[in-house]
């Protein structure tokens, strides 16, 4: 009746009463096998879930969204202290408090619901920090490796690096990077636009010692088409929640 959803999460074994709780009520449950696994079942759950359908829904079948009140409060600083209001049954006083802009009442700490008025009071950067779980950044798209060029009967063997390992330079299909300032991919598809990293295939010896071309990973954002490196886009969608290519571009 509460159309509460129930997801449940187990360390341990998989427990039958919490598999019929999380699937009679639309929820999920999962059983990690290491810590990787249990991040990844943890974060699940941070992106807000689609709205279950209610009584209050059209009557055409539409799910309609409640919109949630909320207020800024203002931090007051005072030499000598006054009331304020802690929890509904607690009153304290203190020289520093939050307070609220409908009903102008002092509460202690934040984010917090107004013990007079019932607002929600929070801050810009309590906002901020469900942003990216409203608007997440797109998943990249693989780019297809380049075409290998034709190898030439007059072109010079690869040379080792001075630091002993077995990748050469850049392929000479692809132009190598210069000092210019990189304003999108468009000028230069094989350069990370994060971390200007350098994407050109290179050469490598295999297991039987031949001289074989590898590919380096590149991955395109659908929105500003600009190409990042592996640990670029790990970076993006983990821990910035941004992409620097649209933030620019807008």
């Amino acid at each position: 009746e509460a159309k509460i959803r129930v997801s449940c999460v187990s360390v341990a074994a998989e427990m039958y009463v919490c598999r019929r709780l999380a699937e009679g009520t639309g929820g999920m449950m999962g059983v990690c096998l290491d810590i990787t696994h249990l991040k990844d079942l943890i974060m699940g759950q941070c992106k807000p879930p689609p709205k279950m359908k209610g009584d209050s829904d059209d009557q055409c079948g539409l799910v309609l969204g409640e919109f949630v009140q909320m207020g800024f409060p203002t931090r007051e600083s005072r030499d000598v202290p006054s009331l304020i209001h802690a929890t509904r049954d607690k009153k304290t006083f203190a020289i520093t408090g939050y307070i609220c802009p409908r009903c102008k009442a002092k509460a202690s700490d934040l984010p917090n619901d107004c013990v007079v008025c019932g607002l929600k009071l929070v801050l810009a950067p309590h906002l901020a920090r469900s942003f990216h779980h409203l608007f997440p950044v797109p998943l990249f798209q693989e780019l297809p490796e380049p075409e290998p060029p034709r190898e030439s009967k007059n072109a010079p063997p690869p040379v080792l690096s001075s630091s002993g390992s077995d990748n050469a330079p850049p392929l000479a299909k692809f132009p190598p990077m210069n000092d210019d300032l990189l304003i999108d991919s468009k000028s230069c598809e094989m350069c990370c636009y994060g971390c200007l990293v350098d994407l050109s295939p290179y050469w490598k010896k295999n297991l039987a010692g031949k001289e074989v071309m590898e590919a380096v990973l590149r991955l395109q954002c659908p929105e500003c088409e600009n190409v990042f490196c592996a640990d670029c886009d790990s970076y993006l969608h983990t821990t910035l929640h941004n992409c620097p290519g649209c933030l620019c571009k807008s």
